[in-house]
């Protein structure tokens, strides 16, 4: 499902971009919630003294009057301490949990000077549970990281027992540095601390805060607190394909719904083609020749619809898509082809034909399941207004996932399908499910299989989710975006480093090679069409994709030059005449994805090692392997100093290239893939 921009009753638009000083706090509760105050660094924290009040329905709310400045929030619900659940700003509170985050007014922090001498203590930031300052991607490899504020720390250094590591400084944005090290742990269980300088001050980071000696912390990968977030070694740098069943291709007629059209004609909302499992089990070796390694299909549950969004059963799978010994047989083959298949969990809403809406709508406010949902006003009936949904369909009831019961029934559903030969999931709409049932989910997926991959659709930045521990991969439309701009748009190379470093520098450096790179979806127009037909900024888009770190995902369709406009019109069905295929793009993908399986490039780092003007450079290198890719995204001829030196190969098309300090021509659009020999 498509990302939505407003939080859910939060009121005024949330408070950083308020310059009013009377602030408006709101919590939804339910029809069982007795007591709500907000508690916070405006009132010493007290539980007592701004107490909420019930204005209607199961909505409580207060003013409280604020001036411009930054202020930490917590919500008490019947003596229940949360964050505020329609605020996505959180910062950590160093005890493992989080306070929400309040910006009033024009509040500007102050201004780091480097070697001044002085360090500004209030924004130094570390907290030992929380992913984003201590990784561990393995018992051999944790990331340590400390925040400051920005040009505020000339040199910091991780002490582990008595030895020195030094830390990269990496700039997050006008106000925030970070400094991480790459640590390589020689036993389980060691100490440590950090230490900072500014000119010829220093301080330190320890157990016993921040002061001019600290004592060390304790790590011990035997401690229950200790948690890895790692990534199967399967997806890192895997070719994902995303197939939408009902327009890949009609495997089995005698399943097909009432009123099926024939294959190929113009998609709308509500008409059927016939596409189901039987359909992508008749093309596994057009998959397999292509090269994909993950199969990623939207959901396949019963449900109304033609996408299947709209969940009528969870345990069943769609009679028009096939049976559970359809789904096994498809589960059996893509293991016997080494394909991973990722199956699409909805667990923000479900349809109104769900047996737990049903009975709300029969039962009303005597129903069992009344609290499984959010419902606003009684009567109940199935119209906006009465209930909470999904970006204000009344068809997609949202579902109240910190409810007991919706979680022992949503556990029993992973519990059923994850033993069933898939290898994880994609969680739809995941910025607006609750982060704590987003662990608890992961931590479901990853007992049953350690091996899982768990995708959340986040449009933008998920530093949040993956600091908690929440999924180790994401639906990664942040590349989507500056790729777009850097090709399409002409924004110029030092624009895209600057877009993709912000996300990369605030990810989890073991997630970067298995992000979704995906250059559309089933909820944009298809990449083609955004780039209006211009197969040369498709390919360049392309070779991008396949080049940059990240696990590309494949819409089903684009290799062969399928087009499309916003949805329905980008749910075309598969064209499967290949005499109707842009053969050109066909074998451009096809090539791409060959030179994506050199490992420096599948599993390798990433260096920016120049941009000129519309031409972008980068390194990526893997155990001793070396591959040089230079993409120029601009509408003119650049030729520039690479800084090469020495033989290499240009896997674009077989030419050897050889010299001192390279100067290379590239063509508009032009993509170039240097191995040294």
């Amino acid at each position: 499902m498509k990302k939505i921009t407003l939080l859910s009753i939060f009121i005024a638009f949330f408070l950083s971009f308020t310059f009013s000083k009377t602030v408006t706090f709101a919590y939804q509760g339910d029809s069982n919630t007795k007591f709500v105050s907000v508690l916070g660094s405006f009132n010493d924290w007290s539980s007592t003294s701004t107490v909420m009040k019930n204005a209607f329905g199961t909505v409580w709310m207060v003013q409280i009057d604020l001036p411009d400045g930054i202020y930490y929030y917590n919500f008490d619900v019947d003596g229940q301490i949360i964050t505020d659940p329609a605020n996505p700003k959180t910062v950590s509170n160093g005890k493992g949990g989080y306070y929400s985050v309040l910006i009033v007014g024009t509040y500007v922090p102050p201004t780091g000077h480097l070697n001044s001498g002085i360090i500004h203590t209030n924004y130094i930031h570390f907290d030992q549970h929380s992913f984003k300052y201590l990784d561990p991607s393995s018992t051999k490899t944790i990331y340590f990281s400390i925040e400051t504020l920005h040009d505020d720390v000339d040199a910091a250094t991780l002490m582990v027992n008595n030895s020195l590591y030094p830390m990269k400084r990496i700039v997050l944005d006008q106000y925030t540095d970070i400094f991480r090290t790459e640590f390589h742990p020689s036993t389980s269980k060691f100490e440590y601390k950090f230490i900072l300088r500014n000119g010829n001050h220093s301080i330190e980071v320890g157990s016993t805060g921040i002061a001019t000696k600290s004592n060390f912390f304790t790590f011990d990968f035997a401690s229950p607190d200790v948690k890895i977030l790692s990534v199967p070694k399967w997806s890192e740098g895997a070719i994902v394909y995303e197939i939408f069943p009902e327009r890949f291709w009609n495997g089995n007629p005698r399943n097909d719904p009432a009123g099926t059209l024939p294959w190929g004609g113009t998609p709308t909302n509500d008409n059927f083609f016939g596409g189901d499992l039987r359909g992508i089990i008749d093309h596994l070796d057009y998959l397999k020749s292509l090269g994909v390694n993950v199969l990623y299909t939207t959901p396949i549950f019963e449900a109304p619809s033609n996408h299947k969004y709209d969940t009528q059963n969870y345990m069943e799978i769609d009679p028009h898509f096939g049976t559970l010994r359809t789904f096994e047989e498809l589960s059996s083959d893509l293991k016997s082809d080494g394909i991973h298949w990722i199956l699409d969990g909805v667990f923000n809403h479900t349809g109104t034909q769900f047996f737990a809406f049903q009975n709300l709508l029969k039962n009303q406010q005597n129903s069992p399941y009344k609290d499984w949902y959010f419902v606003l006003k009684y009567p109940v009936i199935e119209m906006p207004g009465y209930y909470r949904t999904f970006q204000n369909y009344a068809s997609l009831p949202k579902l109240n996932v910190m409810n007991p019961d919706v979680q022992k029934y949503l556990k029993g559903v992973i519990d059923y399908w994850t033993p069933k030969g898939i290898s994880g999931w994609r969680i739809d709409s995941a910025n607006v499910i609750s982060n704590q049932f987003l662990v608890k989910l992961y931590n479901w997926i990853h007992e049953i299989n350690p091996d899982s991959l768990d995708v959340a659709e986040i449009w933008t930045n998920a530093s949040e989710w993956f600091d908690e521990g929440a999924f180790n991969s994401v639906m990664n439309y942040l590349f989507q975006n500056a790729a777009y701009s850097f090709i399409f748009y002409n924004s110029g190379a030092s624009s895209f480093v600057k877009s993709t470093d912000a996300y990369l520098n605030t990810y989890p450096p073991q997630l970067w090679n298995s992000l979704w790179n995906l250059i559309d979806s089933h909820d944009t127009p298809r990449a083609l069409t955004a780039a209006n037909g211009n197969v040369k900024k498709m390919m360049a888009l392309v070779g991008l994709q396949m080049t940059f770190p990240g696990a590309p995902m494949i819409y089903y369709g684009d290799e062969v030059g399928m087009r499309g406009g916003n949805d329905p019109l980008n749910r075309g069905c598969m064209i499967w005449d290949t005499s109707r295929w842009n053969m050109q793009i066909f074998d451009w993908y096809k090539l791409m994805i060959k030179i994506h399986q050199e490992p420096a490039i599948r599993y390798g780092n990433y260096k920016v090692i120049g941009t000129y003007d519309d031409v972008l450079g980068f390194e990526r290198s893997y155990e001793g392997e070396n591959i040089y890719v230079f993409i120029n995204g601009g509408n003119t001829s650049q030729k520039f100093d690479s800084g090469l030196s020495g033989k290499f190969e240009n896997l674009v098309d077989s030419a050897l290239i050889e010299g001192q300090n390279l100067n290379i021509t590239l063509d508009p659009y032009q993509v170039m893939v240097l191995k040294a020999e």
